[in-house]
């Protein structure tokens, strides 16, 4: 019984299309992993620790728009994936996690690795269930509704962690006896469909209210199109078309697939830095915000809209969650984003270009102007490194972002594409902002070259990194080899930025933890390849080395926080003066 029941769920979930499964190993797991390694239509890897499961998870979910599976044993294994399933679960990223368990009647009996696994993860899975043990008594044909409603769950949007315990009872290990398929699901197997088979929902707002927003827009003088973390190419086209049609500024967060086109016609590049200006001004008087996607990098706008509130502030997104930190929105809009934004390209009149924005384009592109100029005359800097990976990362490959100081380096300075690569560019960035952890960064950026099928580079803080060390074994075994470039500033950079830095005598072993150490061991230790350079051009040598050779690396660039701070203090000082001329000049 338990060779079929794990036959049974893992077959349906390839038959949905669930073909990609993360397996941590274990005893109680057996009936799992074994019906894994005998489908020949499963992919599979093996991920020694569940926490590092559950990010390689996450990635690859970001990658693909389709859930992998996890799978392990009882006890605090399953424990390992809260982090993995609350980043999941806020962010909205489809996880299915079967974790074994032992029977009930061990439970509370002190048996060994024992513990409670229902509703381990609270209020986090959108959905739960307690698999009972295989038994005849039972039919089969339950095990695979359940997973058939599991898998709808979990896709259906806005997506979600999906959560079954599944208890089995010794013996584990398969047996030679053959494995008779029921009766009752003959069809089933001879077909080789699923199930049951649960239609596609497409989350679609009533016409009036569709109107209602096509009438605000068309009546708008002054718009910003801001564009939040999007999830799929799908996506990114039809916002692409709907922004054409606006002819509005348009401002892009890194995770939103437009960020780092060079040549986009209204795209803002730098509206971070711009915010601190004196032609930010002209963004005082704001008729409407249409904010498209959420989970937003920029401090800087929310402490710019908190004091300028715009007369409409839109919000679009696909699930019903509130995505309003400074309670501003006055519209939203649960719908595809997809479906949306082609329906009011269809209906919208085509809106003229605006003076207003290319003031804003023209600032913009002079404050870039300024931060390359100034950055290709310092030595080795952070933000150097996210621009400089910007510009050199081919565009069929992907990016990762650790949190922290990295994903703020590259929003704020990062540089892209030009304009006859877009909008068929191919460049797809990641980044787990849901909670804006530092775990799990190297295991996401595996996962997220496993789902996009390409070679990733993943720039990572040294805390981070020293955080996830044990998910360098994962390159290993991917396909696609991962760049990992290491910014090692010897501690928390980030915490250099935050008034408790003044308090020195507390500050560096509390904050800014000092750690002393060096990654060219640990390259050695996972076999991978090792570059640390130590200036501008030898990074730039050792990063097209390392594209080169496609295989796997980690590219260490030391830093020093202190000289971080000051060089991010410079910079928005320069950019913020608007004396364009004095700028150049200095620069020059």
């Amino acid at each position: 019984m338990n060779q079929l029941w794990g036959y049974l769920i893992i077959e349906e979930l390839v038959r949905n299309g669930i073909d990609y499964f993360v397996i941590s190993p274990g005893s109680r797991s057996t009936p799992l992993t074994v019906a894994v390694a005998q489908n020949s239509q499963a992919n599979k890897i093996i991920c020694l620790d569940e926490r590092a499961a559950g990010f390689h998870a996450i990635g690859y979910a970001r990658a693909t728009g389709n859930p992998a599976v996890l799978i392990c044993t009882s006890g605090t294994a399953a424990a390992n994936y809260l982090p993995a399933v609350i980043e999941a679960s806020i962010d909205d990223i489809p996880l299915i996690i079967l974790s074994s368990d032992r029977p009930p009647e061990l439970r509370q009996t002190g048996a060994n690795q024992t513990i409670n696994q229902v509703n381990l993860y609270g209020n986090y899975p959108t959905w739960q269930f307690d698999l009972p043990c295989p038994t005849a008594e039972i039919s089969p044909n339950v095990v695979l509704t359940t997973i058939d409603l599991a898998i709808s769950r979990a896709r259906q949007a806005p997506g979600g962690v999906v959560h079954l315990n599944c208890m089995f009872r010794e013996p584990l290990a398969p047996t030679d006896a053959h494995v008779e398929i029921p009766a009752s699901l003959v069809k089933w197997h001879e077909d080789r469909a699923p199930y049951t088979r649960y239609a596609a929902k497409l989350t679609i707002p009533a016409i009036a209210e569709i109107q209602s927003l096509i009438e605000t827009i068309a009546s708008t003088e002054r718009g910003i199109l801001f564009v939040g973390q999007l999830k799929s190419t799908a996506e990114i086209k039809a916002v692409i078309k709907l922004a054409a049609r606006l002819n509005w500024a348009i401002f892009a967060d890194i995770q939103s697939g437009l960020r780092l086109c060079q040549d986009f016609p209204n795209l803002i590049h730098y509206f971070d830095r711009l915010l601190l200006t004196d032609i930010a001004v002209e963004l005082e008087q704001i008729d409407t915000i249409v904010q498209i996607g959420t989970k937003i990098v920029s401090a800087q706008w929310f402490k710019w809209i908190e004091k300028h509130p715009p007369t409409n502030y839109i919000a679009i997104a696909n699930n019903p969650d509130r995505y309003d930190p400074n309670h501003l929105v006055s519209f939203r809009i649960e719908s595809d984003i997809t479906y949306l934004c082609d329906r009011l390209s269809q209906h919208l009149p085509q809106l003229s270009p605006s003076t207003w924005v290319q003031k804003l384009r023209s600032a913009s592109d002079r404050i870039g102007v300024t931060a390359a100029k100034f950055l290709k005359t310092s030595k080795l800097t952070e933000p150097l490194i996210a621009r400089t990976i910007s510009e050199l990362i081919p565009s069929q490959h992907g990016l990762w972002v650790s949190n922290s100081m990295p994903i703020r380096d590259l929003d704020m300075f990062g540089v892209g594409a030009s304009a006859e690569d877009f909008p068929s560019i191919s460049l797809r960035v990641g980044a787990n902002r849901g909670t804006s952890g530092i775990e799990g960064a190297i295991a996401s950026a595996t996962g997220f070259a496993v789902g996009l099928q390409a070679p990733i580079t993943a720039i990572v803080g040294d805390l981070s990194s020293l955080y996830d060390l044990n998910s360098l074994a994962l390159l290993q075994h991917n396909l696609q080899p991962v760049i990992v470039v290491i910014i090692n500033n010897d501690g928390g950079g980030i915490f250099s930025f935050l008034p408790i830095a003044k308090s020195t005598d507390l500050f560096e072993p509390y904050f800014g933890t000092p750690h002393g150490l060096k990654f060219d061991r640990v390259a050695a230790m996972f076999e991978l390849d090792y570059y640390h350079p130590l200036n501008r051009d030898e990074f730039i040598h050792n990063y097209q080395q390392a594209l080169a050779k496609n295989r796997s690396a980690i590219v260490e660039v030391t830093t020093d926080r202190s000289e971080n701070l000051s060089l991010h203090q410079d910079l928005m000082r320069l950019c913020s003066s608007g004396n364009w001329q004095a700028i150049q000049q200095s620069i020059d």
